[in-house]
């Protein structure tokens, strides 16, 4: 009897051990070499972490149980820095912390640059929305959505030329995004001067593994962004087309 209560004292406690060990999931977060070791396969160039930080709980978005940020710049880039993001979150049984990954604003950062700097002096009229894994922060974000809004035939050509541009941009500076969840989500908001008041296209595109046009097939695929102007006008049209 006294053996089998010390061998329900022992799993209980190792229970309580376990479960505490997963609630703070601390053990899962990754390391400042971890987190430079990850980039470097990103983007295929050296980082170095600078700083990193815990996130108060209170900025969670709901899915995250704990998140790491970590001030990070390239090598030959030391007056460059953005942010990398460990985050821990999901579920396994009802047991927390079993989905683990990185995201970061290098690209992020490059992209809204660019594009800032190219939507300059024109018609095109946009916001941007800071998302995941803190709520709505333009600081901890790892998640960046672009809505465009109005377009119309007046200004489609300067909307696609503006993305066409700032996607060329971004590769020129990080060759291997194709290779890399960068986060970023395009929202077109497109309609025909004809169509009723209360119509709107919604268009997302997902930039640098969204679509490409397959002249074989004469269909857009998801794999590979085509970045030409054209392109991408054709792409909004023929979605506009489906609505």
């Amino acid at each position: 009897m006294a053996g089998k209560m010390k061998t329900r004292i022992w799993f209980v406690s190792l229970v309580c051990a376990l479960a505490l060990l997963l609630t703070s999931c601390d053990f899962l977060l990754m390391s400042n070499r971890d987190v430079e070791q990850t980039l470097a396969k990103y983007y295929g160039k050296e980082f170095v972490v600078i700083a990193s930080e815990r996130i108060s709980s209170d900025d969670y978005t709901a899915d995250v149980y704990r998140i790491k940020a970590y001030v990070v710049s390239p090598k030959d880039e030391p007056n460059t820095q953005f942010f990398a993001f460990n985050t821990v979150k999901g579920e396994s049984f009802g047991v927390p912390g079993f989905a683990n990954g990185l995201r970061d604003t290098y690209a992020l950062d490059i992209f809204r640059e660019a594009f800032e700097t190219r939507a300059a002096n024109t018609d095109v009229e946009y916001s941007f929305d800071y998302i995941y894994p803190v709520k709505s922060s333009s600081v901890y974000y790892s998640d960046l959505y672009v809505d465009i809004e109005p377009v119309s035939p007046e200004n489609l050509e300067a909307v696609c030329e503006v993305l066409s541009l700032s996607f060329k941009d971004t590769l020129e500076k990080i060759p291997k995004v194709h290779e890399s969840f960068i986060g970023v989500a395009i929202w077109i908001r497109y309609r025909e001067n004809e169509w009723p008041e209360e119509k709107t296209c919604v268009i997302r595109m997902d930039p640098f593994y969204d679509f490409f046009w397959n002249e074989e097939t004469s269909k857009y695929e998801r794999g590979a962004m085509d970045t030409d102007a054209e392109a991408i006008y054709k792409y909004i049209l023929d979605q506009a087309g489906e609505y």
